[in-house]
C-alpha cells in the first residue's frame, strides 16, 4: 500500500511540476523520529511557480490521501511546501511560499480555497529546520542550492508569525501550543527541537496549571493521551498567553 508521501514522489515523478530542482523529507522524520502524531513533512523547490492545474492536481492528490480524513484512503498526514528557486537565492525576508499544504487548511482548501503564493514568515524557520536536517528525496542535498538564513531573520520571523498563531489556538489547541513552546526553545538557544521536546524544556518555567495543560499537548502529540480539549479552553488561552509573553520578552 502507497502512502501520501508516496504517491507525491511518484506524482512529482511523472508530473514534474513547477519543474522540480529538488524534493526534501525533513521535520520529526529526519531530526527526531516521528511521532505518533507527526506529519510527514516535505519541501520542494522548484523552477517556476506551480500553474493553475498543477495546483488543482497535487491538492487533489493530498486530499485524498493525506491524513486521517482523507477521501480516498487515510494514512499519516503530509505537510507539503512548495518555494520557487529565484525566491531563495538571493535571500529576501519575507520569502514567498509558492504552495502549501497541510491537514489544518483541509475545511478553506474544501470550500474552494486552492493554495496561492504568499509571503510567510513561518517559511523562514520551515527552511531554517530542512538546512539543518533533511533528506534529498530528488535532486541536489537542499545545503548547495539555498543560501543560510541569517539569525536575526529567524528572531524576526518567530515574532511576525505570532499573533496569526494565536489566532488559530481554537481548534488546533495540542499544535498551538507546541509550537509556542518551540519559539520559545528557538528564541533561547537557537535550536529547532522537535515539538515534545521544545515543551519539556519550557515546561518548568509556566505555573503549574498550564503545565498541566503542556503536558496534554504533549502527551496528545506522542499518542499517550487522547487529543481532546473539551472544556479546556480557558486553560489553553491562559497557557498560549504565558507562551507568548516569553516570546516577546525575548
Amino acid at each position: 500500500m502507497l502512502s501520501a508521501a508516496d504517491r507525491i514522489l511518484d506524482h512529482v515523478d511523472h508530473n514534474d511540476p513547477g519543474v522540480v530542482v529538488g524534493l526534501y523529507l525533513y521535520g520529526s522524520s529526519i531530526a527526531g523520529g516521528l511521532r505518533h502524531e507527526s506529519d510527514i513533512d516535505l519541501l520542494v523547490v522548484t523552477r517556476r511557480s506551480l500553474s493553475p492545474w498543477e495546483r488543482s492536481e497535487i491538492t487533489d492528490l493530498l486530499l485524498r490521501y493525506s491524513g486521517r480524513r482523507a477521501m480516498v484512503e487515510p494514512g499519516r498526514p503530509v505537510e507539503l511546501t512548495s518555494v520557487v528557486h529565484a525566491e531563495l537565492v538571493p535571500w529576501t525576508y519575507p520569502p514567498v511560499c509558492d504552495y502549501q499544504y497541510g491537514e489544518w487548511l483541509r475545511e478553506e482548501i474544501t470550500a474552494g480555497q486552492l493554495p496561492a503564493p504568499h509571503r510567510d514568515p513561518d517559511l523562514v524557520i520551515l527552511l531554517t529546520a530542512a538546512r539543518s536536517a533533511s533528506e534529498a528525496l530528488r535532486g541536489p542535498v537542499l545545503e548547495e542550492i539555498t543560501e543560510p538564513v541569517p539569525t536575526a531573520h529567524v528572531r524576526r520571523a518567530i515574532r511576525d508569525s505570532l499573533e496569526a498563531l494565536l489566532d488559530d489556538l481554537e481548534g488546533d489547541e495540542r499544535n498551538v501550543l507546541l509550537t509556542l513552546a518551540r519559539m520559545v526553545v528557538t528564541l533561547e538557544t537557537g535550536e529547532i527541537v522537535p515539538k515534545d521536546e521544545a515543551a519539556h524544556r519550557v515546561m518548568s518555567g509556566l505555573p503549574p496549571d498550564c503545565q498541566q495543560v503542556l503536558e496534554l499537548a504533549r502527551r496528545s502529540y506522542l499518542g499517550q493521551a487522547t487529543d481532546n480539549w473539551t472544556g479546556l479552553r480557558e486553560s489553553a488561552q491562559h497557557t498560549a498567553a504565558q507562551l507568548a509573553s516569553q516570546v516577546r520578552r525575548r
